[in-house]
């Protein structure tokens, strides 16, 4: 009986996780982050429920593991997206496209896997396992430095995590702690990483609850408190707003966020948004890049031996394509072309001088 208990709770975590991951995908907001979130689930459900039958079953077909274990490549990369594409969310920027080489990559390896049977290489998959373990271990560390560099906007006015993002530390947290019951499978018991996963997924309905239940207490509030701004208002605020961000420099900070700037002047989120979009007529990405060409020009200027690479990170751009991209559609130049240009101009205008000068 207490067998048929065990084994039933252990599956438990997999199935509801597998009806979790249903609704996620289903969810039109947030897309992409709401598919990372389901096929995470999706594969830790998998590798739960076969690590539970395996444990009362263990004469189970040795194909049957390989696939669990494959399923299990798949952990590391898709908690480190899901965290990525849920920081973007709160950055109210769109993530990138380079998610779909993390899950290439992984999808190769389990392709290259195939070809070498457990059956037939058993010791060869010794260390593959390992390896899995390492690769996921990976992920999780790139995730963290993802959320320590976010640290700000999830951290709410009292400096604790925000009420809102407890279903993204939940994951990150669950991710950790199934990684770590297989690590000390050794030591306790193959069943514990069913039964943590059980337990994560409990943890992240109970968080999404929570998280639920802040949005409408939000949105209760925001009914009340985001009025219609005034031009004057609107004005006051956007001088606030650019005496913050060129005193203190903002704009240099590479994930700086629209949550972050709003807590440094003091006013709701939604509140500099709107002043920004209706203002100014811009969206907070293109106010942001704006501070940052005006210091890249600087540097192109005053700089002129350092590199574009270098002009990007110093300018706070996270990339230098990203760098490319907003220079050239906020000054119709290259950086390249608008150094090149303003050097050609002095060097005419010292010319020019030279000509005009009386001779002695």
């Amino acid at each position: 009986m207490s067998s048929q208990l065990l084994f039933l709770f252990s599956v438990l975590g997999g199935i509801n996780g597998v009806f979790l991951a249903l609704y996620f995908f289903t969810r039109r907001t947030h897309r992409l982050t709401n598919t990372m979130l389901g096929a995470l689930l999706i594969a830790v459900g998998f590798r739960t429920v076969k690590s539970a039958f395996y444990y009362f079953n263990p004469d189970l077909a040795i194909g049957f593991l390989q696939i669990g274990l494959a399923a299990c490549l798949l952990i590391g990369p898709l908690t480190y997206l899901y965290v990525f594409s849920h920081l973007a969310d709160l950055d109210n920027s769109a993530a990138d496209s380079h998610w779909r080489w993390h899950l290439l990559l992984a999808s190769c390896i389990i392709l290259v896997a195939v070809n070498f049977p457990y059956a037939r290489y058993e010791n060869a998959w010794y260390y593959y396992v390992c390896g899995i373990h390492a690769y996921w271990f990976g992920y999780l560390l790139l995730a963290a430095k993802n959320l320590w560099q976010s640290r700000a906007v999830l951290r709410d006015t009292h400096g604790g995590p925000a009420r809102g993002n407890m279903l993204l530390l939940s994951v990150y947290c669950g991710s950790l702690l199934l990684l770590i019951a297989y690590l000390t499978t050794p030591l306790t018991s193959y069943i514990v990483g069913a039964l943590s996963f059980t337990f994560s997924v409990h943890v992240v309905i109970l968080s999404w609850i929570l998280n639920h239940g802040a949005k409408v207490e939000v949105g209760k509030k925001e009914k009340y408190r985001n009025r219609k701004l005034t031009d004057q208002d609107a004005g006051d605020l956007i001088e606030s707003l650019n005496l913050v961000m060129r005193e203190q420099q903002l704009h240099l900070n590479p994930n700086l966020s629209l949550a972050l700037l709003a807590k440094k002047v003091g006013s709701l989120q939604t509140t500099v948004s709107q002043a920004i979009n209706e203002h100014l007529g811009k969206t907070f990405n293109l106010y942001v890049n704006e501070f940052r060409i005006q210091h890249a020009q600087d540097l192109l200027l005053n700089e002129s031996r350092m590199n574009m690479e270098l002009v990007a990170e110093r300018s706070g751009f996270n990339s230098t394509s990203t760098f490319f991209a907003a220079f050239k559609k906020t000054t119709g130049q290259t950086p390249a072309g608008y150094r090149a240009a303003r050097a050609s101009a002095a060097l005419a205008s010292c010319a020019d001088r030279a000509v005009g000068a009386p001779a002695s």
